[in-house]
C-alpha cells in the first residue's frame, strides 16, 4: 500500500535462502495483491531475473536472499544499498550483523516524503537474537519505545479450523505444544539441539553434593569474553566469572580457588586459545587446546569420531546433562541465564552430512546470541579430565 501511495518507494523483502524466498514468501505476495485485484502486468509487474516486483509509479519491492557466504562474512555487499522500508521473513534464520548493516541503508525518500523507517521481522521460536532483543524484554516489560511486539498464536488465524488444530496439538509431543498451543517461546523444535531444554533449568536444581576436585577455566583478558571458572567434583559445579582481568590477576584467582577448594594444578585445566601461555606458565597447569585431535582409541574412532577435542567434549557431555547427572550452583540470577542461554543454543552442525561429529563454531553462537559462550565452554572442559583417564568412566551407560 504504501508502494502504491507514493512513487519510487524502495521495499526489500528478505529471507535466508532464495529457495525458499521463490517459494514461500513470494507466493504468499501474490496472494495477497490477488486479493486486492491487483494483477500482474497492469499494477505490477514481476521480474524474476532481477528480483523485483515493480508498480506502475517507480515503486518496487527487492526480492534478497541473506545467508552468509564465506567468501564475505561481514556482507559488505549490502552498503550498496538504498531503501526505504524493509521486511523479513523468518528472521531467526538471518545472522544479526545482516540485520544492524541493513538499519542503516533506511534513507531512500524517508527525508522527501517525511517518513518514519519501518522494519517488520516475522520469526518462529527459536533462541537467537530475536529473543534477546525483542522477546525476553516483552516478558519482563522492558522493551525499548522504539520496539513493538507481537505475539501470534494458531486462535489469530482465520483461516484454519481452531477446534481442530488444537485437538491436534493436545497429542503432539512436548515441544510442540509448548510452542504452538501455550506459545512458550524459550522452546524451539530445533532437532539439532544437543541438549533437551528442561534438562539445561534442572541443572541448578539437581540434589547431588559432593566435594570439589577439578578447576576448569575458560580465559579472557582485556576483552569482553568473560573468565568463568568452574570448581566441581563429578556431580556439582560452583560458577565464578569475572571481567577485563589481566592473566596475572586470572592466575592469582586461580590459585586462590585452589587454595579453598583444594585442587591441585593436576586437576585444573585452562583453555589454551590466546592467552595460555601467560596464565598456563604462571601456574604451571594443565591446558585444553580446543583444536587438539579427539581423545580416542583407534576402536572408538571406528564407532564414532569427532573434528576436535572442543566438539568431543560437548558431544561427551550432552547425555550427563540429559540424565541429571550435574548440579550447578550460580551466584545471581545472570550467571544462570547466560548458561541457559549458551547451553540451549549448543547444536549439532551439518547432522545430515556423513563426517567427523561438530557443534556449531564460536563465531555462529555469537551470531544468535551476540557474545562468546564462555560458561558453556568451562562446563565442557570438565569432560576433559574424564577423557584422559586411562579407563573411560562408565557413567555415560547408567
Amino acid at each position: 500500500m504504501t508502494c502504491l501511495e507514493k512513487g519510487w518507494i524502495v521495499r526489500l523483502i528478505w529471507r535466508e535462502e532464495r529457495d525458499d524466498l521463490r517459494k514461500t514468501t513470494l507466493t504468499t505476495l501474490i496472494k495477497v495483491l490477488t486479493k486486492h485485484w491487483m494483477t500482474s502486468g497492469k499494477e505490477y509487474s514481476l521480474n524474476l531475473q532481477t528480483k523485483e516486483l515493480k508498480y506502475y509509479n517507480g515503486s518496487k519491492i527487492l526480492f534478497v536472499p541473506l545467508k552468509q557466504q564465506p567468501s564475505d562474512p561481514e556482507f559488505n555487499w549490502l552498503w550498496s544499498y538504498e531503501i526505504t522500508y524493509w521486511f523479513v521473513d523468518e528472521a531467526q534464520q538471518v545472522s544479526r550483523k545482516a540485520i544492524d548493516i541493513i538499519l542503516s541503508r533506511c534513507t531512500e525518500k524517508i527525508k522527501e516524503y517525511d517518513l518514519v523507517w519501518k522494519v517488520i521481522m516475522t520469526c518462529n521460536p527459536m533462541k537467537c537474537h530475536l529473543y534477546n532483543d525483542f522477546i525476553k524484554p516483552y516478558y519482563n516489560n522492558e522493551l525499548p519505545y522504539d520496539r513493538i511486539f507481537i505475539p501470534s498464536l494458531y486462535t489469530d488465524n482465520p483461516f484454519i479450523d481452531h477446534k481442530k488444530y488444537k485437538e491436534s496439538l493436545k497429542r503432539a509431543d512436548k515441544i510442540t505444544k509448548e510452542r504452538l498451543l501455550k506459545w512458550n517461546r524459550e522452546y524451539d523444535d530445533n532437532p539439532t539441539k544437543l541438549y533437551q531444554y528442561d534438562k539445561i533449568l534442572e541443572l541448578f536444581t539437581n540434589q547431588w553434593e559432593y566435594w570439589n576436585k577439578y578447576i576448569t577455566a575458560d580465559i579472557a583478558r582485556f576483552w569482553d569474553d568473560k573468565t568463568v571458572c568452574i570448581v566441581r567434583n563429578w556431580r556439582i559445579a560452583r560458577v565464578f566469572s569475572y571481567t577485563k582481568n589481566s592473566t596475572k590477576e586470572t592466575a592469582n584467582i586461580i590459585r586462590w580457588l585452589q587454595q579453598k577448594y583444594w585442587v591441585t594444578n593436576e586437576n585444573t585445566v585452562c583453555d589454551e586459545d590466546w592467552v595460555w601461555w601467560w596464565v598456563v606458565d604462571q601456574l604451571w597447569c594443565k591446558w585444553f587446546i580446543n583444536n587438539a585431535s579427539p581423545l580416542l582409541s583407534e576402536k572408538e574412532k571406528e564407532l564414532r569420531n569427532y573434528k576436535n577435542l572442543k566438539d568431543q567434549c560437548y558431544f561427551e557431555l550432552e547425555q550427563i546433562i540429559n540424565s541429571d547427572k550435574i548440579k550447578i550452583i550460580i551466584s545471581n540470577d545472570n550467571e544462570k541465564e547466560s548458561i541457559i542461554e549458551e547451553l540451549d543454543v549448543i547444536k549439532q552442525k551439518n547432522p545430515d552430512k556423513w563426517g567427523k561429529l561438530q557443534i556449531n563454531t564460536k563465531e555462529e553462537i555469537k551470531q544468535l546470541i551476540w557474545r562468546s559462550p564462555d560458561y558453556a565452554d568451562a562446563i565442557a572442559m570438565r569432560m576433559y579430565f574424564e577423557l584422559k583417564k586411562d579407563e573411560r568412566i562408565q557413567i555415560f551407560f547408567i
